[in-house]
């Protein structure tokens, strides 16, 4: 009895596991909740681009809409960031649900040409932590007027 009852325990996580990856198959134009920030239950982020690089594996590029920041410099809100990496994991630790799709990607070549430009030289990476905490980071760093 107590190897039948540990085999459906085993059968049961690896169901659940299956399922819960399965629920968050990412695919460029889809547009996703994530745990965010308070008040700001309608922001939403979408993937843009996916790519794999040897050192760090899965790279998911997204926008993020729907948030509220102070441009510390300007005074001038904004809520939308049209270009950030991430690496799946740290994506993956963000989501909640899958709200909706596009096809109609906004460009975002600007941001991924200059994101690409300093990671083939080695000066930048993709982000491990939450788009939360992202964000969070935005709010709290050293801004300065640049020409």
């Amino acid at each position: 009895m107590k190897i039948a009852l540990k085999a459906l325990l085993f059968c049961s996580a690896l169901w659940s596991t299956a399922a819960f990856s399965a629920s968050k198959e990412l695919k460029v134009g889809d547009i996703w909740a994530y745990k965010n920030r308070p008040g700001e239950d309608g922001s939403t982020l979408t993937i843009l681009k996916i790519e794999n690089y040897p050192k760090l594996g899965k790279v998911i590029h997204i926008r993020v809409d729907g948030f509220q920041m102070i441009n510390p410099v300007t005074g001038s809100e904004f809520n939308e960031m049209p270009h950030l990496p991430f690496q799946a994991k740290a994506l993956e630790r963000s989501i909640t649900h899958r709200v909706g799709e596009t096809a109609e990607i906004t460009d975002f070549s600007q941001g991924y040409m200059a994101w690409r430009t300093a990671f083939d030289g080695r000066k930048a990476g993709a982000f491990k932590i939450t788009v939360r905490q992202v964000l969070d980071g935005l709010i709290k760093s050293n801004w300065e007027a640049s020409d």
